[in-house]
């Protein structure tokens, strides 16, 4: 079954990706409690936080992947795992919660139309809230003392702020596709919560992946284990490189497009 959302189009999936690691050695999480429906959205971008951080959210709580977005600038792309083809963005579910993740930057061009698709989604689905990790320069940060800060399109997420001790991002300039994505978002009648972790701009930033993790683990009021992803820290750094040279040529247009990178399921 295919839906046409702009030039975006969901595609309802029956299969979902095979855990990579060992379920022997993988530790029981605590069910996720009942809380409104949530949809946590990671692209590319500074230090590839979201990526990083939903990636291993995915793992941890075993989601199954139930649709793809796909965009005609994107139709070169494809991914196999496990005899299995993928697209480059796909979206995971496990209860209420969603997880969408993109292998590849969403450059300026598919911006727009990667937002309208998800708030088409979101309608679609009855999503409560709309959650857009992403990384925030800070070259000089503190490992010991990072911090996520947020914004809100509705007032009413301020208690979510306060309640999960995440400062207010008071001021500042977003620019890049990032900017694009959150001036849609601030328009959709779902409300979003943004949140921006310190990071490095240019390396790809386990560390600070890790602080976003816990973040989100207070948002969604279970404990998500990190032990494994502390394990791989310079494994995922590693693979991650590629991605991260391609995400900052779509930051600075002006450098030649590299390689397309390889996937980013989290292994």
């Amino acid at each position: 079954m295919k839906m046409l959302y702009h030039f975006f189009r969901i595609i309802i999936l029956h299969n979902s990706l095979i855990s990579q690691t060992d379920d022997n050695k993988s530790k029981k999480l605590e069910k996720i409690p009942k809380l409104p429906s949530m949809l946590f959205v990671g692209i590319p971008g500074p230090g590839l936080i979201g990526i990083l951080a939903l990636n291993y959210v995915i793992h941890s709580f075993k989601m199954d992947i139930v649709e793809e977005i796909e965009h005609s600038d994107l139709s070169n792309i494809i991914f196999i795992d496990n005899g299995e083809i993928y697209g480059p963005v796909r979206i995971y579910k496990k209860n209420a919660l969603y997880v969408v993740v993109s292998d590849v930057p969403i450059d300026y061009v598919l911006a727009e139309d990667f937002t309208e698709s998800i708030i088409d989604f979101s309608k679609k689905n009855k999503i409560a809230v709309i959650v857009f990790l992403g990384g925030i320069n800070k070259a000089d940060r503190n490992l010991e003392n990072l911090k996520t800060y947020g914004l809100v399109t509705d007032e009413k997420l301020d208690k979510v702020l306060y309640e999960n001790e995440i400062p207010k991002f008071l001021s500042g300039m977003i620019a890049g596709p990032d900017a694009t994505i959150l001036t849609k978002l601030k328009n959709s009648p779902v409300p979003t919560i943004v949140l921006f972790t310190e990071c490095n701009l240019f390396f790809p930033d386990p560390e600070a992946a890790i602080h976003s993790i816990n973040t989100i683990s207070r948002i969604l009021k279970t404990e998500i284990d990190i032990t494994e992803f502390k394990k791989q820290i310079d494994f995922l750094r590693l693979q991650s490189r590629q991605l991260m040279e391609d995400t900052l040529t779509i930051l600075n247009p002006e450098k030649t497009k590299p390689a397309i990178p390889a996937p980013q399921i989290y292994k």
